[in-house]
């Protein structure tokens, strides 16, 4: 199996709008039920989780970060 590079979420939302544009010119061609865009649909669905996960994990991180940080300070007064 291999594994993916990690992505900052900026790349991933940059990957996301020109996936997007991809779609919309694929839907223009082949309409919107034509098998290319349907897959391009597909490929922006995951990239679109990719980003909603990073963004998930980002936020956590920060919670947890400010807990510390009020753990610590709380226990310096």
């Amino acid at each position: 199996m291999k594994l993916k590079k990690l992505r900052s979420p900026r790349e991933v939302s940059a990957e996301i709008n020109i996936k997007r544009i991809e779609m919309m010119e694929l839907a223009r061609v082949y309409g919107m039920n034509g098998e290319p865009t349907v897959r391009s649909s597909q490929e922006l669905d995951l990239l679109i989780n990719e980003y909603l996960i990073l963004q998930h994990h980002l936020a956590v991180k920060v919670k947890v970060k400010v807990k510390e940080s009020l753990v610590i300070g709380h226990d310096c007064g």
